[in-house]
């Protein structure tokens, strides 16, 4: 694959691929247990064990993703909670470096991601990034999660391109073949979405540490 020759758009995911996915792992898997037990008066052991439970019912689906679905299954405002650890989004180290290149070479970046759109918006405050990107598709725009194939017949219809020479990079291998059924010609993986968190293997997809190898 090279990039200037033979990828005419790159479809982004957000978390864990353009950002570091340690702010979600923090916020969903510590922060959400501790603000329930407090809420409920449980112990911690207590509250992880509910709440976990509930992520497990849900995962994969637009429920998952959807933090008006969170604040009514777990009694807490997500939306209000998440600026408590706002300081913890960061971009992934070569992020910047990787979207002022696509820019110079006149390659239009998409962000195609599961987060609901308040997540979106904090997010794209914390690192301004916004500019950089021809359009943002959060799956609550179309209601239906990345995981499935209708998501992608849905983007493809909005913004009218050419899967076959779109270049598609996130850090779920679930979804990598969910693009790879709808058509897109150039997949890769994440290595490392988490930065606290060790490097990943995928079966199926070649993977990357940094952007940089992708030129």
């Amino acid at each position: 694959m090279y990039i200037e020759s033979e990828v005419d758009a790159v479809l982004l995911d957000m978390d864990g691929t353009l950002l570091d996915l340690h702010y979600d792992s923090h916020f969903w898997l510590q922060f959400i247990p501790q603000q329930y037990a407090l809420k409920h008066g449980l112990s911690l052991q207590q509250a992880e064990r509910h709440v976990y439970a509930q992520y497990e019912k849900v995962t994969g689906s637009l429920d998952w993703y959807c933090y008006d679905y969170w604040c009514a299954t777990l009694g807490l405002d997500i939306h209000a909670l998440q600026h408590k650890t706002k300081h913890k989004i960061q971009v992934r180290s070569d992020t910047l470096w990787f979207l002022e290149k696509l820019k110079q070479a006149n390659i239009p970046a998409y962000i195609l991601t599961n987060a609901h759109r308040s997540g979106v918006k904090l997010k794209m405050q914390q690192t301004e990034l916004t500019s950089y990107f021809k359009k943002i598709i959060s799956s609550h725009d179309v209601q239906i999660a990345k995981e499935n194939v209708r998501f992608w017949s849905a983007v493809e219809d909005e913004l009218q391109i050419d899967f076959s020479r779109c270049l598609f990079i996130d850090d779920s291998e679930k979804i990598l073949h969910v693009a790879k059924e709808a058509g897109i010609g150039f997949l890769r993986g994440i290595a490392t979405p988490d930065s606290e968190k060790p490097a990943q293997n995928m079966q199926d997809f070649d993977t990357i540490k940094q952007f940089s190898e992708l030129f």
